[in-house]
C-alpha cells in the first residue's frame, strides 16, 4: 500500500472519528456528558495519547536513522569508487579495461537507483527502489575479474593491483549493505493500531467538542497534520523510493570524476 493511500486513510480516519463523536455527543443524554465523565474519559485517553506519541517518535526515529545511514553508506560507496578509479588510473594503460567496466558499472546503479538516463543532465531524477540486479552483479564481478587479470611487471604494479583489489572488495560489501538496508520495513499491523488508536483518540475529542465550524476546522487540521506525520515516516522507510529519497549527487560527482580525462 503507497504511502499516499495511507495517509489519506489517516486523514478520513481521524477526522471521521472527531465528526462522529460530536455526532454521539448530540444524541447523548446530558448526564453522560457530566463533568466528572470528562475528567474520567480524559484521564483514560490521555494514557492513549501518551502511548502514541512514544510509539510515534520511536517509528520516526528509526526511519530516519536508517534513511541516514543509507545515505552515508551511499556517499562512502561514492568515494570508494572515485579511489578505486585513480588507484586504476595510477596503474596505467593495462588497468584501462578494468576502468571501463567500472564506469559502466556506475553508470549501471545511477540508472538502476535512481532512474538517471542521463547522469550529469540537470533536472530531478525518478526515484525507483533498488533491489538486488543480477545485471549489476555480473558487472561487478567483471570490474573484479578485469582487476585479477592484470600481469603486474614492477613492484609499484603489485602494489596498485593488490590495493584495487582490497578496495573492490570494500565496494562489494558496501554495496550489498546499502541493498539490504535501504529498506525500513514498517508492518501493516502496526501502522492499523496506530490509526486505530488516533482515531479514538480523536473521537473522544469530538465527544466533547462544541459543534461550530471552528472546531471542525481545527479537527481537520490536526488530522492533515498527522496523516502527514505517518506519510513522511513511510516515504522514509524507503530511502531510494517515493518523494523523500537519497541524493544520488555523490554518485554523479564519481562519475563525473571517473570521466575524466587521464
Amino acid at each position: 500500500m503507497s504511502s499516499v493511500l495511507v495517509a489519506l486513510i489517516v486523514f478520513l480516519s481521524l477526522f471521521g472519528g472527531a465528526m462522529l463523536g460530536m455526532w454521539v455527543a448530540r444524541r447523548l443524554a446530558e448526564h453522560h456528558l457530566a463533568k466528572e465523565t470528562q475528567d474520567a474519559v480524559k484521564l483514560g485517553v490521555g494514557m492513549v495519547v501518551a502511548v502514541s506519541s512514544l510509539i510515534l517518535g520511536l517509528m520516526t526515529a528509526s526511519v530516519k536513522g536508517n534513511f541516514d545511514a543509507t545515505s552515508r553508506d551511499v556517499q562512502q560507496f561514492a568515494t570508494y569508487l572515485i579511489t578505486l578509479d585513480g588507484t586504476l588510473r595510477d596503474y596505467g594503460p593495462p588497468a584501462e579495461p578494468a576502468r571501463a567496466a567500472l564506469l559502466g558499472f556506475t553508470r549501471h546503479l545511477l540508472a538502476a537507483s535512481w532512474q538517471i538516463t542521463d547522469p550529469l543532465a540537470d533536472g530531478r531524477p525518478k526515484v525507483v527502489l533498488d533491489k538486488p540486479d543480477p545485471w549489476a552483479q555480473v558487472a561487478f564481478s567483471g570490474v573484479i575479474k578485469a582487476i585479477r587479470a592484470l600481469a603486474p611487471g614492477t613492484p609499484l604494479e603489485v602494489d596498485l593491483k593488490a590495493e584495487a583489489l582490497e578496495r573492490g572488495r570494500t565496494l562489494s560489501v558496501l554495496r550489498w549493505t546499502v541493498i539490504e538496508e535501504s529498506v525500513t520495513t514498517v508492518p501493516p499491523i502496526f501502522t492499523a493500531v496506530l490509526i486505530v488508536w488516533l482515531t479514538l483518540i480523536f473521537m473522544s475529542f469530538g465527544l466533547f467538542a462544541p459543534v461550530n465550524r471552528v472546531s471542525v476546522v481545527a479537527f481537520m487540521l490536526c488530522a492533515v497534520c498527522l496523516a502527514g506525520a505517518i506519510f513522511l515516516i513511510l516515504e522514509m522507510s524507503s530511502p531510494f523510493d517515493g518523494l523523500i529519497y537519497v541524493s544520488p549527487a555523490s554518485m554523479e560527482h564519481a562519475l563525473a570524476q571517473m570521466m575524466k580525462p587521464a
